[in-house]
This record gives C-alpha cells, structure tokens and sequence, in this order.
C-alpha cells in the first residue's frame, strides 16, 4: 500500500488562494499521509489546509524558523521510507505518478529524487536545453537535466519524491544556507534529478 511508503509533506503559507488551487490539483492522489508546515503560522492558510485536508495533520513551529529548519521538523514526523515535497503554489495535470516515482528511485540510486515539472516549464537558454537527455529507467522515460548547468539540477524542493533516507544522509537541510548547495553537492556525488515524462 502507498499509505505505507509515502507521505505528502507540504511547506504552506501566506498564499492561501494558492494552496486551495494546489490542493484540488491533488483531490484524486492515491490516499497517503499528509503533513503540512506553515513557517509563517498565518491562520487564513491554515484554514484552507483543514479544511481541504482534514485527515493531514498540521505541524506548529510556535515562532518562524526559516524553509530549511521548517522542513526538518516537518520531516522528522515522517514515518515512511518516502517524500513528496511539495510547496503550495503548483497545479498538477496528473497525479498517477506516485509509483513510477519509487520505481525510479528503487532501480537507480544515483537518482536524488524524481520532479513533476515540466521542463518545458524551466527558463533555459536553447545551448542548455540541447543538453537535456532522454533516458528510460525500469521503463519509465525521464528526462536529465544535468548537463544543462553546472549547479543545479542534483536537487530542488520543486514537487518531487525522494527518499527520506536522502535527507538523513545530507545531514538535514538546515545546514545548507541554500538549496542550490545542496544540488551542488549532490552533483559532486554524480547524482541527478529525474524529471518524469509526461
């Protein structure tokens, strides 16, 4: 069962009209846990999560940690062997992706995490665009996207699944001052995103 391996872990606040779009993009997703943080504990967002959400449960910060440290709290009340972070401010056209996301993950440990953005979506110039490659991983198509910067693309907390054994391995997130050195410390560990097609 899903509910045993995953858990949607959402970062939300002070965009509650948003949230409430990001949430009915998710309405037919497989049921699985899902917890919610909102670093910046404004009530109207709160709000919207019970209220489209009322099995999630809603982790209290008490005061504003910043992203990072928020996200490790949230993290450490994950009890499954698997993440989909996602913020509230993204629509999904699908949401069948859950198991070919651990497939992913299952068959190639040099994959960080697996991201549903559409990289058509992601302002490249055409030099960098050229150097996205097509690959099929335990048959699922995906596309790679390091060659395209030097930076980034080891990690991002866009929508994606990863392993939670990632995040204890980095050392947790908080000790990142951004998000691109952990993408860049991944890179140097030859690790990549995979961006699921479609």
């Amino acid at each position: 069962m899903l509910a045993d391996k995953i858990t949607l872990c959402l970062t939300i606040g002070r965009r509650p009209d948003l949230l409430r779009l990001t949430l009915e993009s998710l309405k037919e997703l497989p049921e699985i846990p899902i917890l919610a943080i909102n670093d910046f504990g404004d009530e109207e967002t709160n709000d919207v999560f019970r209220e489209e959400c009322p099995q999630g449960r809603l982790i209290e910060t008490g005061h504003h940690l910043g992203h990072h440290r928020a996200v490790d709290l949230m993290y450490s009340h994950v009890d499954t062997p698997y993440i989909f972070h996602c913020e509230d401010d993204w629509r999904f056209s699908r949401t069948d992706f859950l198991q070919d996301a651990l497939k992913i993950l299952e068959a190639d440990t040099k994959v960080s995490s697996v991201h549903f953005r559409a990289t058509d979506d992601i302002p490249l110039e055409d030099t960098a665009r050229a150097r996205i490659s097509t690959e099929t991983i335990n048959g699922i198509s995906i596309e790679n996207l390091s060659a395209a910067h030097n930076e980034w693309y080891g990690f991002s907390f866009n929508p994606h699944v990863a392993k939670k054994l990632l995040w204890h391995e980095l050392g947790e997130f908080s000790k990142f001052k951004k998000e691109r050195h952990v993408s860049r410390l991944l890179k140097s560990q030859k690790r990549y995103m995979a961006f699921l097609m479609p």
